[in-house]
């Protein structure tokens, strides 16, 4: 009976450390491409803004 707990509780401890691994696939370097696409976004709203204004 106490083997039945500890093969349980091992699995269980597989299963928790398995679900809280921090493992980032993503490339740190994507997370920079994806700020430089950010920035050129707000950029491009920010002169349509300004074209409307200058407009009016």
């Amino acid at each position: 009976m106490l083997k039945k707990w500890m093969v349980a509780l091992g699995m269980v401890s597989v299963l928790t450390l398995a679900a809280c691994n921090n493992n980032d696939d993503e490339d740190p370097a994507d997370d920079v491409q994806i700020e430089e696409q950010e920035q050129e976004q707000e950029d491009d709203t920010n002169d349509t803004e300004e074209d409307t204004d200058q407009s009016e």
